[in-house]
């Protein structure tokens, strides 16, 4: 079994990669057809940013995650084996970490500089689901890698991944293929196109809400859940002007925020916590935090 799975781990990337960037330039062809695209240069930015966060994600694949993987199955509490419902549980527990991943990269900063660069297009289409930070090979492994010390093989995992993501891709796809209509009872299981719309957006009451890649139970579990309003039409990109066109700032705009931040405090301890606190918050007065503004917002 070890040796299929490792064949198919091989295999599927580029299957589901080859389909994926077929699926992109459809929707974007269309959108240009009919006329409901406003910036051709975000998606062209995306795709170099993919290179930039996927090649150095696959080198550390090959290199050293496996290996990683590997060696923290070596001290595995349980042998789950390859079930059927195995799987089941492996995605269950995959998109669970993927969650909590997710939900600290908007509540730390240092992880908020990685993760701003997928935030940063102002339009909703696929190709903003290639946008990643150059970094992304330090934080994105930690959703799987840990996961083999409960049983999980490390290819049985990787092949959940590679299907998890291309979910992952899905819904991003444009809100005129799937606009906003009655909320349908799945989207109390699963996340839909609206749910991630509503994350992606930086309309106060959107804030920081959806972190779900596939299960839409965890922000239903932790409160972090929030439907797309009718009456609220999302506005995307980030709180901080960046150029959504420009991959140079697209890439270091946060991390020079961070950088001049860090500078401007004079006590250890208030440098540190530019580091880990979430983004907003300032040594001065504490800032304005996101759930702040969000708590705001449900008050009016």
């Amino acid at each position: 079994m070890e040796s299929i799975l490792a064949y198919l781990f091989n295999v599927l990337p580029i299957i589901i990669l080859g389909i994926a960037v077929f699926v992109i330039l459809i929707e974007w062809r269309l959108l240009t057809i009919n006329k409901k695209i406003k910036s051709h240069k975000e998606a062209e930015v995306s795709f170099l940013s993919a290179v930039l966060s996927f090649l150095p994600l696959f080198m550390a694949n090959k290199i050293l995650l496996i290996a990683f993987m590997f060696w923290v199955f070596q001290f595995k509490l349980f042998d789950l084996g390859f079930a059927w419902y195995i799987w089941i549980f492996a995605w269950i527990f995959y998109d669970f970490m993927f969650y909590l991943i997710h939900w600290a990269s908007h509540t730390v900063r240092l992880f908020w500089c990685l993760h701003s660069v997928h935030h940063s297009p102002k339009e909703m289409k696929l190709s903003v689901a290639f946008r990643g930070s150059f970094g992304d090979f330090l934080l994105l492994p930690h959703v799987i890698i840990w996961l083999p010390l409960l049983g999980f093989h490390p290819f049985l995992l990787l092949i959940v991944e590679i299907f998890g993501r291309f979910y992952g891709i899905m819904v991003h796809v444009n809100e005129n293929w799937f606009p906003n209509k009655k909320r349908h009872w799945i989207e109390n299981i699963l996340i839909s196109p609206s749910a991630h719309r509503v994350h992606h957006s930086i309309n106060p009451i959107y804030l920081d809400r959806n972190y779900g890649e596939f299960l839409s139970v965890w922000d239903l579990l932790f409160n972090t859940y929030q439907k797309e309003i009718r009456e609220e039409v999302p506005k995307y990109g980030t709180m901080k002007e960046i150029d959504s066109e420009n991959l140079l700032d697209t890439q270091t705009n946060e991390f020079l925020s961070l950088w001049k931040d860090i500078k401007s405090a004079v006590k250890l301890s208030d440098k540190i916590k530019y580091i880990i606190k979430p983004p907003g918050w300032n040594h001065i007065d504490g800032g304005i935090l996101a759930n702040e503004i969000r708590n705001n917002s449900l008050l009016k």
